[in-house]
């Protein structure tokens, strides 16, 4: 980069660190005490159900493969299986606490990750400024979600962009290797370990030149995890995972371009801001490698909601060196004397009340509260006899694949659509949604599908049109509706 970073040698050059640790961890137990509560990811249930088809026994090819009715090819295959495993294996251990055990956990070693890394080489107030707008933003995401692992694998990305810009050093190849193959059978972010060096590569070669000796690494490092991202089960395919489930996400509200209005952006905003302020105001021009990487991640976030927190856990260990660079002052004072003694075992004790309390309220959870969702709705399709074909609202899908799995349920129960968008494709989701909200073709859709039973939300347009073809409602909980055609009872 265009400045050398500031590297403090000896305990004595950063006398302030430890009570900038305090500080960070005292945001880290309020950040997860503020993520405890009920399971929030409507998702989660059919990812549990499909670790344990893995875990029966059933080929991937084939795990997950009857859920549904809808009249299209079965071509999808999980790669997020080590998660979904993990899944079911937490739900057999602990049941639903476990996945909210999950979710405090991935958080606190996000958390942990990211006070490793944008303390390493920065000033500890830099260090101190930084680290509330990626923790605030986890805090909005966090979910029982595979993309939790890449929370925790994002930092470190963006900081090994930071040593290959700054420092010249890459990551080993083989290293790559081995995280990308991980990550790629864990969620779909891995695409931005190869993307992120790549931005690395391009910067270096804009920064220094074709002669530059850090391309080398690089180009292997970028192969290497290319390489690894494509030992899944689908392949090489998995390479153009992203842009084949892009195309099902028109209609799924966290891939809508991001509004900047709402709370959720006010962490990256803050940061780009910062940036601009430390580029404007440090005594050496930014490098054109740091504008393209920030300008790529900007883009990305302004692209989807929904990648607003990778932004801005990939952005944070850059931001941090940036304003140690371009703020960098006189040696640190001392601290008072009668800070010093205390301040490292503060420390641990905040840390160690903070985990004893998440551990307490995880154990004490109610991970779904009654009423909160269609539950006896659910079950009172799986009470009934026969074949069950379920005409579902899209975030209802995952619910009733679960409570009205084989294992508990009296019937045959499948769904017309759930949270695997890249399963259904496009088109029959668009047909679909339409159908949901009584556009015109409604009833040709409705036809085709032939459900004997409907869970609608209140609001679905499509529950008074179903009532005026002889449908009725014979249950209600928590805003949805059961139907059956001539309110015939599940």
């Amino acid at each position: 980069m265009a400045s050398p970073a500031p590297t403090p040698n000896g305990r004595q050059s950063r006398p302030w660190l430890w009570a900038g640790a305090l500080v960070v961890t005292a945001i880290s137990a309020g950040a997860v005490a503020a993520i405890l509560g009920p399971l929030r990811d409507p998702d989660l249930y059919w990812h549990i159900r499909l670790g344990n088809e893995l875990l029966d026994g059933i080929s991937i090819y084939d795990a997950g493969r009857d859920w549904s009715f809808a009249p299209v090819q079965y071509t999808w295959v999980s790669t997020q299986w080590i998660v979904e495993i993990l899944f079911a294996w937490l739900n057999d251990l602990a049941g639903f606490s476990g996945l909210i055990a999950y979710r405090t956990v991935t958080t606190i070693l996000t958390l942990l990750t990211l006070g490793l890394v944008i303390f390493r080489n920065t000033r500890v107030w830099a260090a101190v400024v930084v680290f509330p707008l990626p923790a605030a933003t986890l805090f909005i995401f966090a979910q029982e979600r595979p993309q939790q692992v890449s929370f925790i694998m994002l930092p470190l990305v963006g900081y090994w962009w930071l040593q290959a810009t700054r420092d010249a050093k890459a990551p080993r190849w083989w290293l790559l290797l081995i995280i990308s193959a991980v990550w790629a059978n864990c969620h779909g972010l891995w695409v931005l370990l190869p993307i992120v060096l790549g931005l690395a590569l391009v910067g270096r070669l804009m920064d220094h030149g074709r002669k530059d000796p850090a391309l080398k690494p690089l180009v292997l490092g970028v192969f290497a995890s290319v390489v690894g991202g494509c030992i899944t089960p689908v392949g090489p395919l998995n390479l153009l995972a992203p842009i084949r489930f892009a195309g099902t996400t028109a209609h799924i509200k966290e891939w809508d371009p991001t509004n900047f209005i709402f709370p959720a952006s006010y962490g990256l905003s803050a940061m780009l801001l910062l940036l601009v302020i430390a580029w404007a105001r440090g005594r050496v021009r930014p490098a054109r490698s740091e504008i393209l990487l920030v300008a790529v991640m900007a883009i990305m976030a302004a692209a989807a909601s929904r990648n607003l927190c990778p932004a801005v856990l990939v952005l944070a260990p850059v931001l941090a060196w940036r304003l140690s660079v371009a703020f960098a002052g006189p040696r640190s004072r001392p601290l008072p004397e009668g800070l010093a003694p205390v301040v490292k075992p503060a420390t641990f004790v905040v840390g160690l009340v903070g985990l004893v309390l998440a551990a307490g309220a995880v154990a004490l959870s109610v991970p779904l509260p009654v009423g909160t969702q269609p539950v006896s709705l659910v079950k009172q399709i799986a009470a009934s006899e026969g074949e069950n074909r379920v005409l579902n609202s899209y975030n209802a899908g995952g619910l009733v694949l679960w409570f009205a799995r084989p294992e508990v349920s009296k019937s045959f129960v499948q769904v017309g659509i759930d949270g695997r968008a890249d399963r259904y494709g496009a088109a029959y989701i668009d047909d679909y949604l339409a159908m949901q909200r009584g556009k015109p073709g409604w009833e040709a859709t409705v036809a085709r599908l032939n459900p004997n039973v409907a869970l609608l939300a209140n609001e679905d347009a499509l529950v008074p049109l179903l009532q005026s073809r002889g449908w009725q409602v014979i249950g209600r909980e928590a805003e949805y509706v059961l139907m059956t055609p001539n309110g015939v009872q599940r």
